[in-house]
């Protein structure tokens, strides 16, 4: 079994702000509840809420209180989810073992405890992620386990659960044999395979943008009606009706329409399909796999069909490349392009060592921009 704990000293100034927010949010918790519980009362009695000047009637006590339990049960959680960071910095403690064949954690998180298990056909690798935790890569993307301990703990831990689930560290690409969740092929009515997003996910979306703009659309008329006596709402009321515009064209895009990733020999085609239209928007002859670093350190990882001179976004994942990656293997290798993924280590190696030969032929502006550049970023990533 493996154990990592919290450690660092740097550890306690984070918990130590999140110690001053947390009785902020205690504050706000015990004033929703204690307002509730007075509308709750007017509402039962038919009495107003408040007294002298400052009276709210009950209807208004009503809607006042269903916003604030809408509030509160998100503030709630955001307040567990606090809670569990706290006790993660302070005295968090991951327990992880190999048994049964596959795997289990075990994180314990002061009175907070969860438990989670993975079966071993789904355990690709045990890796270091970007952001420097201990994962494991399945079909499905890089699941964390545990972000505790120094880089030096994680990394044994990682060999050590290498060695007991028999997983070597470095596994030969292969083409997967299914597209990444999220994505599916289909046949499109001309008779073409192509890839597109998961049709399940863009009802989903199609369904909760419809709703939601049914909600604004009434909320518009209402307000363009009092605005015809109120000439100071047209403002507003010009906002709500473009909003309403706007979120309707959302939800039929998502119900008719969709882009699809029309796959043959040699080919990669982007096609936008509205209804029974349809029309080619780009052509790749080529995939590669890309990553670049944000201000605060967290790799994206985007996949892009290029053509001669353009490049057009396929998927992109933050801190994660399994999910672009396969998608990235998976239609090339049903289109029979190239595939070029420059996110591995190999690959920035050598994409480093382009960078600094430039430089260095530049001349002393580049030269200084080799030492104070480029060579931290290799060592940084070495």
């Amino acid at each position: 079994m493996v154990t990592l704990r919290a450690r660092g000293v740097g550890r306690f100034f984070t918990a130590g702000f999140l110690g001053f927010w947390l009785c902020g949010w205690l504050a706000g918790e015990c004033f929703a509840i204690w307002f509730l519980g007075n509308a709750a009362s007017a509402l039962m009695s038919g009495d107003g809420l408040g007294s002298g000047p400052i009276r709210i009637t009950s209807g208004t006590a009503l809607g006042i209180g269903a916003f604030l339990l809408l509030w509160l049960a998100i503030w709630t959680l955001a307040g567990i989810a606090a809670m569990m960071e706290f006790f993660r910095l302070v005295c968090g403690v991951d327990e992880i073992q190999a048994e049964g064949g596959g795997l289990s954690l075990v994180q314990r998180r002061g009175p907070f405890r969860r438990r989670r298990e993975f079966s071993r056909d789904i355990l690709r690798r045990v890796v270091i992620t970007v952001r420097g935790a201990l994962g494991v890569e399945t079909p499905t993307g890089t699941i964390e386990l545990s972000r505790l301990g120094t880089g030096e703990d994680r990394e044994a831990a990682a060999r050590a659960l290498r060695a007991e689930l028999g997983i070597a560290e470095a596994v030969p690409a292969s083409i997967p044999s299914a597209l990444p969740k999220g994505w599916e092929e289909v046949v499109t009515p001309e008779g073409e395979r192509a890839v597109v997003p998961d049709h399940s996910i863009r009802k989903i979306q199609a369904r909760v943008a419809g709703v939601a703009a049914v909600g604004l659309i009434a909320a518009a008329v209402a307000v363009v009606q009092e605005s015809l006596r109120k000439p100071q709402l047209w403002p507003f009321a010009a906002q709500l009706v473009l909003g309403a515009g706007a979120l309707s064209w959302a939800a039929v895009w998502l119900w008719r329409g969709r882009m699809e990733w029309w796959i043959r020999g040699g080919r990669v085609t982007l096609r936008r399909r509205f209804g029974s239209g349809v029309r080619d928007v780009f052509e790749a002859l080529r995939i590669e796999l890309t990553v670049m670093s944000d201000s605060d350190g967290d790799g994206r990882f985007t996949l892009e069909g290029v053509s001669d001179k353009k490049r057009r976004r396929i998927s992109s994942a933050l801190h994660d490349p399994v999910v672009p990656r396969q998608l990235g293997q998976y239609m090339a290798s049903a289109a029979k392009v190239p595939f070029e993924d420059r996110t591995t280590p190999e690959a920035r190696s050598a994409e480093l060592a382009v960078l600094k030969t430039q430089l260095e032929k530049s001349g002393p502006l580049g030269r200084l921009a080799v030492r104070v550049f480029v060579d931290v970023k290799g060592r940084k990533e070495a």
